[in-house]
C-alpha cells in the first residue's frame, strides 16, 4: 500500500460498482461537496494498481467538479475478486444501493473461491437482497426425474466435486487417503457429523450402510473415521458427532480414543412425541 498523487484522468471507474451514481443537485452529493469545501480533501481515495477506483466514486465526481486535476490516492495491489468485494465493503456503509448490480456482485464472488462475509454483508442481508430482485416466478420445464435416476450414475469412489467454495468427496470416510483427497494439505475448524447409529434404520429411501454391525465391529468403524477426523482439524477446532443413546457407549468410547475430549452433550428436545417401541417414549 502507498499514497500517491494521481490525476483524476488517469483513475478508472470500476464498471461493476453497484452504486448509484450522483450528480449534481442530489442530496448525498451536495453532502460529500459541502464537506470537502468546508474540510479540505481529507479522505484519498482507494485505487488498484491498475487504476481501477476501488472506494471514492462519488469523491472523484466532486472532486472533478470543483476543479481538481490530481488528487492523493492510496493505491493497492490486490486480485480482481478480492477488489471487487473491498468495493462492497467500502461502499456498505452509506449511500443507496443498485439492487440488481449489487446482486450480481454478490453472486459472482460467491461463485468463485471467496469469502462473502468480508463485504460486510451478512446471509440474512444477501437473501433479502436475492429476493427483491430475483424473478419468483416458477416456470417448470420438461426435466424427466424418472428417466434421469435410470441413467448411470455420474459420481464415482475417489471424485472430488466444487461447490463455490466447498468441497464434496465420495469416498469412504474410515480411510486416510479420502481426507488427503479432500483436504489437500488443509486442516478443518470445525466438524459437523452424523455416523450411522447402528440401529438398523430404514426409510423410504432404503437402508442405510454400516447401520447394522456387531458390538466390536461397529466401534472400530467409529474409531477409524474418528482418527481421521481428528488427524485432520486444527489443533482448537471443535467437533459436533450426532448419535443415538442406545449405541452411546461405543461412540463415547471411540471418540475419545481418538484423541477428542467430550466436554458436553446437547440433548435434542423435541416438540411432539416420536413413537417407538421402546419402553420409555422419548420427546
Amino acid at each position: 500500500m502507498e499514497f500517491r498523487k494521481i490525476k483524476i484522468a488517469d483513475l478508472v471507474p470500476a464498471s461493476y460498482n453497484p452504486r448509484k451514481a450522483l450528480k449534481p443537485g442530489d442530496k448525498e452529493y451536495q453532502k460529500i461537496k459541502n464537506s470537502i469545501t468546508e474540510f479540505g480533501y481529507v479522505e484519498p481515495v482507494i485505487v488498484n494498481s491498475d487504476m481501477t477506483i476501488i472506494g471514492g466514486h462519488q469523491r472523484v465526481s466532486v472532486l472533478s467538479e470543483l476543479g481538481y486535476e490530481e488528487i492523493d490516492c492510496i493505491v493497492i495491489d490486490i486480485d480482481k475478486q478480492k477488489e471487487k468485494a473491498l468495493n462492497i465493503a467500502l461502499n456498505k456503509i452509506t449511500g443507496e444501493w443498485n439492487k440488481e448490480l449489487l446482486a450480481d456482485l454478490i453472486a459472482d464472488l460467491q461463485d468463485s473461491d471467496f469469502d462473502v462475509s468480508f463485504t460486510g454483508f451478512e446471509p440474512p442481508e444477501i437473501e433479502q437482497l436475492f429476493n427483491s430482485v430475483h424473478d419468483k416466478k416458477i416456470t417448470e420445464d420438461d426435466f424427466d426425474i424418472d428417466a434421469e435416476l435410470e441413467k448411470p450414475a455420474v459420481a464415482k469412489m475417489g471424485d472430488v466435486w466444487t461447490l463455490g467454495r466447498h468441497r464434496l468427496v465420495v469416498g469412504d470416510s474410515t480411510l486416510p487417503e479420502t481426507y488427503d483427497v479432500l483436504m489437500a494439505g488443509a486442516k478443518a475448524n470445525l466438524v459437523v457429523t452424523d455416523p450411522p447409529y447402528n440401529v438398523d434404520y430404514e426409510g423410504s429411501a432404503g437402508k442405510i450402510r454400516n447401520d447394522h454391525m456387531e458390538n466390536e465391529q461397529f466401534y472400530n468403524f467409529l474409531f477409524a473415521a474418528f482418527v481421521n477426523m481428528e488427524q485432520n482439524m486444527e489443533s482448537d477446532a471443535s467437533i459436533y458427532v450426532f448419535h443415538a443413546d442406545t449405541e452411546g457407549l461405543n461412540f463415547r468410547k471411540a471418540f475419545q480414543a481418538a484423541g477428542f475430549y467430550l466436554s458436553g452433550c446437547c440433548i435434542w428436545k423435541k416438540q411432539s412425541l416420536v413413537l417407538g417401541r421402546s419402553p420409555y417414549q422419548w420427546q
